[in-house]
């Protein structure tokens, strides 16, 4: 338990105040579920900036520095509150994710217990972050301040004299989102980095040129320390009214999938020959097998591939900003992506190895056939970096998959411009292949029908692979559409195909490194899909 004389805040005063807090950090911040750094030893936190956003009650973004005995050093916010008596009982009732320590105040020789809290699961903190942004406000620290900032949407989106409820989002991930009566969404970056985000950098972009399927941006705060580096603390976009995010719709049809196969007795049966590779099964028409199981999703998914192909499109026309404008995939950009993916290769497979006896029977299996294909995938890999045509590298979303997809009506809203949250603040803002996207997405339909089945204690059935090899094939189809002809799609099938292989591995060999660290017992999806993308249909087994 903290303890402090007088008030709180003397948290923030002298030394031994600060030393105490510093000390309790380390363990709050392990029971958030935003915090990244779990799996590493903390050496230490230290409290680099203290602001206060709120006077009554005070409350504080505090900037921390979190320095880890074996990696890099990582900064995150928390924005801190104090509560007590009947406050702190109904913030306990309430809000109990939002409690992070209990504190004792100690004030004319009798004690006050309370606790410290998350202040963004309080209203009028919410509230006064967004007037922050309207009014352009800004909020001096110990070391630094925090500037907010409104782009011209803001008035449009907030009229003035409307009254807003802010409601903390129950999704909270790496970020946490803030919605305010339907009309904004705030979202507080807990994790933060000096530079541009290309969430925020790349939703200005868009929201200038009115780009219609991503929500446009309406303010955002930034960290400015007193060497003027500056790092984005939050963004306020529009908040888009939806049916949920794609990867929740897809869930739902693979289950009604299941129960037209059920219903039709074809559940234990074998699927419909069909072509095993996605760029084979885009140039064929729905045959009535996968247009009449799988149903109106393959019209959808195909759509989402049509506004993935306008995305790339809008960004491959940013021409007038070094930061956007389209650049040549050269010989060399591609000899230097060759190597890091023959890097990561090396790695994965070593991993694979080293955790070979704690996978499952299945996983084993695949895990002896992959490693066995080793210079199978070198080859797809030499053959991106021997590619022969000339495509543009471009501004991407980065980490696209269904969960970054909200289903609107009959159509999608694209969102979090992120990128890959393992990756550099650098690597996230480089321009890349167009097709990292595609295969993130393609990627996606493949896991979609492994967490059904094992939701449901079943094993993996061919009609997964039918499933997930069909929508794969409408959304590319969707894509290319759309995207034939312009600079960033190759000309040639051929060396579209080549492309699309190489993210593909590359995406499932980022997969299974993720779940050998993380979910053992999940391994068998980027198995499976590394093993498919490698053998034809006709000469592999499916696991039983």
């Amino acid at each position: 338990m903290l303890r402090v004389k007088e008030d709180w805040q003397g948290l923030f005063e002298g030394e031994g105040g600060i030393a105490e807090l510093s000390q309790a950090l380390p363990t709050i911040l392990q029971t958030r579920r935003w915090f990244g750094g779990k799996a590493l030893r903390i050496a230490k936190v230290e409290i680099a900036d203290s602001i206060v956003i709120l006077s009554h009650p005070a409350v504080r973004m505090l900037i921390l520095r979190v320095i880890y005995e074996s990696a890099d050093m990582e900064s995150y916010t928390l924005p801190l509150g104090a509560a007590f008596g009947e406050e702190a009982d109904r913030i306990r009732r309430d809000s109990p994710h939002a409690v992070l320590a209990p504190i004792m105040v100690r004030k004319c020789e009798h004690d006050v217990p309370g606790i410290l809290y998350d202040a963004l699961w309080n209203p009028d903190v919410a509230l006064s972050l967004l007037d922050a942004i309207g009014q352009s406000s800004r909020f001096p620290g110990t070391a630094g301040s925090i500037a907010a900032t409104s782009t011209n949407t803001f008035t449009e989106l907030v009229p003035s004299r409307m009254e807003l409820e802010p409601v903390l989002m129950k999704t909270e991930q790496s970020n946490t989102s803030i919605a305010y009566s339907g009309r904004v969404i705030l979202k507080l970056y807990r994790r933060i980095a000096e530079g541009v985000n290309p969430d925020l950098e790349i939703g200005r972009a868009l929201t200038y040129r009115q780009f219609p399927y991503v929500p446009c941006i309406a303010g955002y705060l930034e960290y400015h320390d007193r060497f003027r580096r500056s790092a984005p603390l939050a963004v306020l976009q529009k908040f888009v009214a939806n049916e949920g995010d794609a990867w929740k719709r897809g869930l739902e049809e693979f289950e009604r999938f299941i129960d037209r196969l059920e219903t039709a007795h074809l559940w234990k049966s074998q699927p419909p020959a069909f072509p095993s590779h996605p760029f084979d099964l885009a140039q064929a028409p729905y045959s009535p097998p996968p247009g009449h199981l799988i149903g109106p999703f393959l019209e959808s998914v195909r759509r989402l591939g049509n506004r993935t192909a306008q995305l790339h499109v809008a960004l491959s026309q940013i021409v007038d900003d070094p930061d956007f404008a389209p650049e040549p995939l050269t010989r060399d950009s591609r000899r230097r992506r060759y190597q890091t993916m023959v890097e990561n290769l090396t790695d994965t497979l070593s991993l694979v190895k080293e955790r070979m006896q704690l996978l499952p029977e299945n996983g084993q299996a695949l895990a002896e056939i992959l490693i066995a294909l080793q210079s199978d995938l070198d080859q797809m890999f030499s053959a991106f970096e021997n590619i022969e045509t000339a495509i543009s590298l471009i501004r991407c979303q980065g980490d696209y998959h269904l969960g970054q997809v909200l289903c609107v009506k009959d159509d999608f809203m694209i969102i979090d411009f992120e990128g890959e949250p393992a990756q550099s603040l650098a690597e996230r803002r480089m321009k890349q292949p167009a097709f990292v996207d595609v295969a993130g997405m393609t990627r996606s339909f493949q896991y979609v029908p492994f967490v059904v089945l094992k939701g449901k204690g079943a094993q993996w059935s061919p009609w997964a692979a039918f499933w997930s090899g069909w929508t794969s094939a409408a959304f590319l189809q969707g894509y290319l559409e759309l995207a034939s002809g312009s600079s960033f799609c190759p000309r040639n099938s051929e060396s579209a195909r080549v492309l699309f292989d190489a993210y593909l591995i590359k995406k499932a060999l980022y997969e299974l490194r993720y779940e050998l660290n993380n979910r053992p017992d999940w391994v068998e999806i980027p198995l499976h899909g590394l093993v498919n993308i490698i053998r034809p249909a006709d000469q592999r087994q499916q696991p039983s």
